[in-house]
């Protein structure tokens, strides 16, 4: 029988994208109410009215080539716009048989290494490819979760703000962030109730130990990687996983640490100003210096079209997935669940 909503965590790998996904059920989880926190914008924020499944990782470094060698490994006149190459990940550049084409392979034990510089419109691109079934058409990339048409420069953004209503892959919005950093379907409470908050994405209300993976920080092991450096084993020289005992609630891995990852929040710093939102733990913009987005009121942005070497993502679905469901359960889910998208 198909499950409408659950209170704990499944994890899938979908037969499309072929990313570890975890879905997150708990439907209308209570929002997060502070800690008594001045300024804490995500009060009142984290509640969830669907079941949807997000990346268990981040991005990986094998994802990022296959992506740009659709998007870049073709005639130059026809690359795919606001797709660029990173400077922080485990790929290099190879030779391509395509007159202007750019092909990339993943450097030897180097496929699960995150990948740094991305802008928030590359990872709105590659949700578009994903939706598309990761064709090669030209179209498959500039729409699908979002239209491309839409993203302008000047003194703001006209980028569309929310992904498209039948969206198969998208940047996970604050909302279901937080929730899947946070909130713990299982937290016993004073009065005998279950559900609740965690302040940090390591399933506690303590701040995150960081430092390489299987080491003491002051006598305790280390949970996560940002912010320290030896000289010798910088942020993109882990690979996601590495701290397999840190886990969200829902049993995420590196939602502290490797990257900040991007979601589809938009926060205003003036009447003009506005940036795209990111979450989580990661270096800062000079290395040995972090940039700390752990607790729950913690948050940062930029600017959709500016790359930073701390800044990825994680991709958010919709589930379960009408392509997944048993004909038998199928009528039934239809009316239980909230649907996300149409058809992937």
């Amino acid at each position: 029988m198909v499950m409408a909503a659950s209170n704990t965590a499944h994890a899938d790998i979908d037969p499309i994208t072929g990313v570890d996904l975890v879905r997150i059920g708990a439907v209308g989880n209570a929002p997060w109410m502070g800690n008594g926190q001045v300024q804490d914008r995500a009060i009142g924020r984290g509640r969830v009215d669907y079941e949807y499944s997000i990346g268990k990782l981040e991005v990986t470094t094998a994802q990022w080539v296959e992506f740009l060698n659709a998007a870049l490994d073709r005639p130059a006149n026809d690359h795919i716009p606001y797709v660029a190459v990173p400077d922080f990940w485990g790929g290099a550049e190879t030779f391509s048989p395509i007159p202007g084409g750019r092909r990339f392979a993943v450097r030897p034990g180097q496929g699960l290494l995150p990948v740094g510089d991305i802008t928030w419109r590359m990872a709105a691109i590659y949700c578009n490819w994903l939706h598309n079934g990761k064709g090669a058409n030209r179209k498959a990339f500039l729409n699908g979760a979002y239209d491309v048409g839409t993203f302008t420069l000047g003194t703001g953004f006209t980028d569309q703000r929310t992904h498209n209503p039948d969206a198969c892959y998208w940047l996970p919005t604050w909302d279901e962030v937080l929730k899947a950093f946070h909130f713990d379907p299982a937290k016993a409470n004073p009065d005998g109730t279950t559900g609740g908050w965690w302040r940090y994405s390591n399933s506690s209300d303590t701040p995150l130990v960081y430092g390489p993976p299987n080491t003491l920080v002051n006598g305790l092991p280390t949970e996560a990687n940002a912010g320290w450096f030896d000289g010798g084993n910088p942020q993109y020289q882990i690979s996601l996983g590495a701290y397999p005992n840190t886990r969200t609630p829902w049993g995420l891995l590196d939602a502290a640490g490797a990257t900040s990852e991007w979601n589809e929040e938009v926060f205003g710093f003036g009447s003009l100003l506005e940036a795209r939102g990111y979450d989580g733990s990661a270096w800062g913009s000079s290395l040995g210096v972090a940039n700390l987005a752990d607790a729950a009121s913690g948050r940062g942005g930029d600017f959709p079209s500016l790359s930073e070497l701390h800044l990825g993502f994680r991709i958010a679905s919709s589930v379960p997935a009408p392509s997944t469901l048993t004909l038998m359960g199928l009528g039934w889910w239809l009316t239980a669940v909230r649907k996300r998208r149409v058809a992937c």
